[in-house]
């Protein structure tokens, strides 16, 4: 491995102007917050005299320099070039609201660079998804059209920050960073020498996502194997995270692995148990220097509870629970699915595949219009966990007759799990195995697995009435759009629009004791009688205080404020809202109760098997 070490100044970084900076789509999309800039930036402020500041490494795939513009390819560094580049825009815009055109000018001449023809480019060249952000950015031009708002959100930070600098101190500060912060450049000729470097600096990746020590593992072994499988991996790779924008990439390959394995695969063991398959998986892998290790290696999840819990940062509440029962469904080890091997470029293709999927069903974005409702659905009750069988069965092609009735078995399935507050720590394992199912007989086998982790009818009906929908606004909208469905016994002749037009009202408000809550709802306290700022909190999210409402009609209250709802519902044309107007005179807490409990009796036969 040759590598050309080189300590530089920014000024020193930034001024060839016959190279520029290449950070392909392959990366991941410029990603930094608050917290990283806001430290880059104090680092650089808080310097003092000659007191200097080691931003780190970078690391470029290099090529014999030509004449003109040579790309260099930012193997590691991309979110460090690219906020030093806006800070620099941000310093400029500051510089020519003072004026400063000896500054300007060699601020411009940090941010481009010149190619043979004269014309000057971006000194810094991002990927087809970030780049025309970022030229907007640097161009000052349509940047609200600007979709990566970390982007935007890095310019705006620094413009705020920088704004409470006069011209000394702005002048000190820029002298300062292009004078005083160092990064180590490393210059490496062969793509396999610098994805192998960017592991090394990386530590194994452990301040990295997984995604970004997958995507090293792969394109450093397609370098290893050739030039020409390097570009095709790489076409595949960039695809992968064109189609997964705006999508956790980390929850594709843990779900993606859950599939593959027929078991929980946590995020702690995840680069392990994808290195362990690729080796099994890939023709070329024999190359590898980790190839006798994982290929050998049995993989342990029960070894380190406590280091998975610590690890595991999984989405919203069907995430994993932290306590020691979550693995008792776990199988404690796991061997790779057997299957022919196949080359390095048909394993990324596979990938690139998935990945479309998985963005497919996570954006609704088939041709089929109630697959797509049903996915819907499922995301309002909240069943990430069921997205493992969901991947695997989207790509086997089966009729959309089949996938409608799949999704329908799930949506029961997860609403009375839900309901019945059933553990969500096991769910990972129950669609992990359920990929087991044969295209055969595919909707009884589903049934069959899955009647083993159902809640009884009497189970679900009990605790339906008293469910608390507090925080899960979109359940308890899915929940009254299948009674309303059910209510005017609809032959799927029309879809309401529950996503914005169709508000969630709480017939007895949320709030009823303040000030403010009097002034726009009427007296409810007076009206709901004795003890009612304590019962209130165990009704006002029960089913039975529900209804849909359109958002344009306002409710207007007065001193009897149920009086004043019933006239805005009677303009409803929702059947359930309707029904409020004709069969109640009052609204306190026992009709929360008992419409409640006539709703859980529709709901034991709605969602059944």
């Amino acid at each position: 491995m040759k590598i050309t070490p080189t300590s530089l100044t920014i000024s020193q970084l930034f001024s060839s102007k016959n190279e520029q900076f290449f950070i392909p789509a392959y990366q991941r999309r410029y990603s930094w917050g608050l917290k990283q800039l806001r430290d880059l930036f104090d680092d650089i402020g808080f310097l003092k005299g000659n007191d200097n500041h080691l931003l780190g490494s970078i690391v470029c795939l290099t090529e014999s320099h030509v004449v003109g513009v040579n790309t260099l390819e930012l193997v590691d560094g991309q979110q460090r070039i690219t906020s030093l580049s806006i800070l620099m825009k941000a310093i400029r815009n500051m510089f020519t609201e003072m004026n400063n055109a000896e500054n300007i000018s060699e601020i411009n001449g940090y941010l481009s660079c010149k190619g043979i023809d004269g014309k000057f480019k971006n000194k810094l060249l991002l990927g087809d998804l970030d780049n025309p952000d970022y030229i907007k950015l640097m161009e000052g031009e349509n940047v609200d059209l600007i979709r990566n708002e970390n982007m935007l959100n890095t310019y705006n930070w620094f413009i705020k920050w920088l704004e409470e600098y006069d011209v000394n101190k702005l002048s000190q500060f820029y002298f300062r960073l292009i004078n005083n912060v160092h990064v180590i450049r490393l210059d490496v000729g062969q793509a396999k020498d610098a994805y192998k470097l960017f592991e090394t600096i990386n530590n194994r990746g452990l301040s990295l996502s997984p995604t970004d020590i997958i995507k090293n593992f792969i394109l450093g072994h397609a370098s290893i194997v050739g030039e020409d499988t390097l570009i095709k991996v790489k076409n595949n790779w960039k695809e992968l995270i064109v189609n997964l924008d705006g999508i956790d990439i980390d929850d594709f390959f843990r779900q993606y692995m859950c599939g593959i394995h027929r078991r929980k695969v946590t995020e702690f063991y995840l680069i392990d148990t994808f290195k362990k398959h690729y080796i099994g998986m890939v023709e070329e892998s024999d190359k590898l220097s980790e190839y006798s290790h994982y290929n050998d290696v049995e993989l342990d999840d029960s070894a380190t509870i406590e280091e998975t819990l610590e690890e595991e940062n999984i989405k919203d509440e069907l995430k994993q629970e932290s306590d020691e029962q979550l693995f008792e469904n776990s199988e404690p080890t796991s061997k790779d699915i057997k299957k022919e091997k196949i080359t390095i470029i048909e394993f990324s293709s596979v990938l690139k595949e998935a990945a479309t999927t998985y963005s497919k069903i996570l954006s609704r974005g088939f041709d089929d219009k109630k697959i797509n409702q049903h996915l819907f659905n499922l995301q309002r009750i909240k069943s990430f966990p069921a997205y493992i069988f969901l991947l695997n069965i989207f790509q086997r092609k089966l009729s959309n007759d089949i996938m409608r009735n799949v999704l329908i078995l799930l949506e029961t399935f997860m609403l009375r799990r839900h309901v019945c507050e059933y553990r969500t720590g096991e769910l990972d394992d129950i669609f992990s195995k359920l990929v087991d199912v044969k295209n055969e007989n595919m909707l009884e086998k589903v049934k069959e697995n899955l009647s083993k982790h159902l809640p009884r009818d009497d189970d679900f009906e009990q605790k339906f009435s008293n469910h608390d929908y507090k925080g899960k606004a979109n359940r308890a909208k899915y929940v009254l759009e299948m009674l309303e469905y059910d209510l005017i016994e609809d032959k799927g002749e029309y879809t309401l629009n529950t996503g914005t037009d169709l508000h969630l009202e709480h017939i007895i408000p949320q709030t009823i004791t303040s000030k403010k809550s009097k002034k726009f709802f009427g007296d409810w306290i007076g009206y709901l009688g004795k003890n009612a700022e304590n019962l209130h909190p165990e009704y006002v999210n029960k089913i039975g205080n529900f209804t849909l409402l359109a958002q344009e009609l306002n409710i207007v209250a007065s001193n009897n404020p149920f009086e004043s709802k019933l006239k805005e519902y009677n303009k409803s044309n929702i059947a359930l809202t309707k029904v409020i107007v004709q069969e109640y005179n009052e609204f306190k807490f026992s009709e929360v109760e008992q419409r409640s409990e006539f709703f859980a009796k529709k709901a034991s036969s709605l969602w059944k098997f």
